[in-house]
């Protein structure tokens, strides 16, 4: 027969675990609330100017990249409002969270890595990212499931740079 602190040991450890296991609903979670923002609202997003990736043309926004925003912004019924920041600029913006991503053909071993969150390489065999205001997981996480298998395509169907 099993004693009665043994008892109230499993007790207290069943406990435990079923506390822990409610604290953890809603990971990855967003600090600054991003993804909740943002779904059915505006995306508030940045370039750097670096063609095929994104750039302004004749006062819109063009690019491969800023097409993948303007589809996943859309996947969350939101709407993208480009900003005239670019460049260091638009980083700087991004790291102070007054943006919400910023594109233009980042690489993972890119110097901003150390000051803003970057996604994981999104083009097959690449170190292609997209940037993200640093510590928004749910906001990251999202927009990597949707970046996954959404690689920018030429007109052959293959992936392009």
């Amino acid at each position: 027969m099993m004693r009665a602190s043994g008892r109230f040991l499993i007790l207290l450890l069943i406990a435990a675990f079923l506390t822990a296991l409610t604290a953890c609903d809603d990971y990855p979670k967003d600090p600054g609330g991003t993804l909740e923002r943002l779904r059915g609202g505006i995306v508030r997003a940045g370039h750097v100017e670096n063609p095929p990736w994104a750039m302004r043309e004749d006062g819109h926004m063009r690019g491969s990249e800023v097409e993948l925003v303007e589809r996943f912004a859309a996947s969350l019924d939101a709407t993208v409002e480009w900003s005239d920041l670019s460049g260091h600029q638009a980083l700087r913006a991004l790291k102070e969270q007054n943006l919400d991503i910023v594109v233009g053909g980042f690489v993972q071993s890119d110097p901003w890595s150390a000051e803003v969150g970057f996604t994981r390489p999104y083009i097959p065999g690449t170190k292609h990212v997209m940037a993200v205001p640093n510590g928004e997981n749910a906001w990251l996480v999202a927009l990597e499931r949707f970046l996954k298998g959404q690689a920018p395509r030429n007109s052959t169907g293959a992936a392009q740079p």
